[in-house]
């Protein structure tokens, strides 16, 4: 669960350093929910609440909502866990990470329509313009964890002899 709670927290800084940068480009903790959730299926509970724990830490950083992001992660979260049941391979993931930053931003549009004012093409902006950078990313923390599960492997089956 450490590296869990590292990948959280640098997806959490990531999204709140990279938007200055690049504009809309703040899908990093749905990679992560996808990617540990997914590999974490013993400690779910404590899953969810990581998740819920980091949206509010993530509200109180970058935004003036205080439990919004909270509850919409650990939505994402628990619809992750349903949308891919035990299936880990990677194509599966990636589709329900699609899936899930559509959900992730209408769920926001619909949070803050009384707000702002959108229409179709500034929803579609929305979802299109960080794609690029969060295909490699995804690839990048796919790929990192999947390796570090590994080194855990070999490393208790190490001790078993």
């Amino acid at each position: 669960m450490i590296t869990t709670i590292i990948s959280f927290i640098i997806s959490v800084l990531l999204e709140g350093i990279l938007p200055n940068v690049l504009k809309n480009v703040n899908l990093f903790f749905i990679i992560c929910i996808i990617v540990m959730g997914n590999i974490n299926k013993k400690d779910e509970n404590f899953f969810y609440l990581i998740c819920f724990i980091f949206g509010v830490i993530y509200d109180l950083m970058y935004t003036n909502a205080v439990f919004l992001h909270g509850f919409i992660y650990l939505f994402l979260a628990w619809l992750s866990n349903k949308i891919l049941g035990k299936k880990k391979n990677f194509i599966n993931m990636f589709f329900c990470y699609f899936i899930l930053i559509i959900i992730y931003v209408i769920s926001l549009v619909l949070f803050t329509l009384p707000y702002k004012s959108y229409n179709i093409s500034k929803i579609i902006h929305l979802l299109c313009d960080g794609l690029i950078i969060n295909v490699f990313y995804f690839i990048f923390v796919y790929l990192t964890y999947i390796v570090i599960n590994c080194i855990f492997k070999n490393r208790l089956k190490k001790r078993s002899y």
